[in-house]
């Protein structure tokens, strides 16, 4: 019984260590680097494919490629401030752009980020993210990773984190 105990206990603790957690203002201020994780959207493509017709799936996956190698170039920065605004630094092929864009912790402890204003200076609410509209930013680990909610709030991890500099 003690032994199942332990195993049981054990499990537990693995179990929560790799969960996702609340996001903390203190945590979250500071210099941060976009990471898209290439090798799963890879493997997310070739999964997609496997039952395509030779041709195509060869189509698609020269397609794939190109892009993926585009997005291998492009270096993004994001300084989290302490008053709410984010800083979105954005290096590709040598060429520099800088976003500001607003940042909050809703009240379930999810990181989100949204634009305040269109380019005409016009207050609107959208929320700036790489998928739908309903992207969050969860604590796991270290990382700061992209979860999109679905449906009756169901969270899935996105190929997208970001790690402290």
């Amino acid at each position: 019984m003690k032994k199942l105990f332990t195993l049981m206990l054990a499990a537990t603790v693995s179990v929560s260590a790799f969960s996702q957690s609340k996001v903390k203002e203190k945590d979250v201020i500071g210099q941060w680097d976009l990471i898209i994780d290439l090798d799963e959207i890879e493997d997310e493509i070739e999964r997609d494919l496997e039952d395509e017709n030779w041709l195509a799936a060869r189509f698609a996956r020269s397609i794939s490629n190109f892009a993926l190698n585009i997005v291998e170039e492009i270096d993004i920065r994001m300084d989290f401030r302490e008053d709410g605004e984010l800083k979105i630094s954005v290096n590709a092929f040598g060429v520099r752009e800088t976003e500001y864009v607003e940042w909050y912790i809703n009240r379930d402890g999810e990181l989100v980020i949204e634009d305040e204003h269109d380019r005409r200076g016009r207050s609107k609410r959208r929320h700036i993210n790489i998928g739908d509209d309903d992207d969050v930013w969860m604590m796991k680990g270290d990382k700061l990773v992209s979860y999109a909610k679905g449906y009756r709030g169901r969270m899935r991890q996105q190929e997208i984190y970001m790690v402290k500099r």
